[in-house]
């Protein structure tokens, strides 16, 4: 089982981004986009999630889509946040951790 999950934080207040919507799309070697997951972070900003990924689902790219616009109600730059990345192993945890403002945003990559 492949675990993926992903933390928001405010950095303007640093308080937990509740609420966000999170979409993943896959990605097919042909270049096909397919909504994989969707969900709305908890109170604690976070969202974990099990696949079952096939190997032809390893093959992919995967787009995470942060929807941050609507989280901003004031002083919105940045709608969305867009991370692509690969889920190559189906036995492993992707933990991508995203730190967001109105006009910006960080994000890294931990295993």
């Amino acid at each position: 089982m492949a675990i993926f999950s992903s933390h928001i934080l405010n950095s303007i207040n640093g308080t937990h981004a509740d609420g966000v919507t999170v979409s993943i799309f896959q990605i097919t070697p042909n270049g096909e986009k397919n909504l994989f997951f969707e969900s709305k972070t908890d109170a604690m900003g976070r969202i974990l999630k099990e696949f079952e990924l096939k190997n032809s689902d390893c093959n992919c790219d995967y787009e995470l889509v942060c929807n941050i616009g609507k989280y901003f109600s004031e002083k919105r730059i940045v709608s969305e946040v867009i991370i692509k990345f690969k889920m190559s192993n189906p036995n492993k945890k992707y933990h991508i951790p995203v730190i967001i403002a109105p006009n910006s945003y960080s994000v890294w990559w931990s295993e």
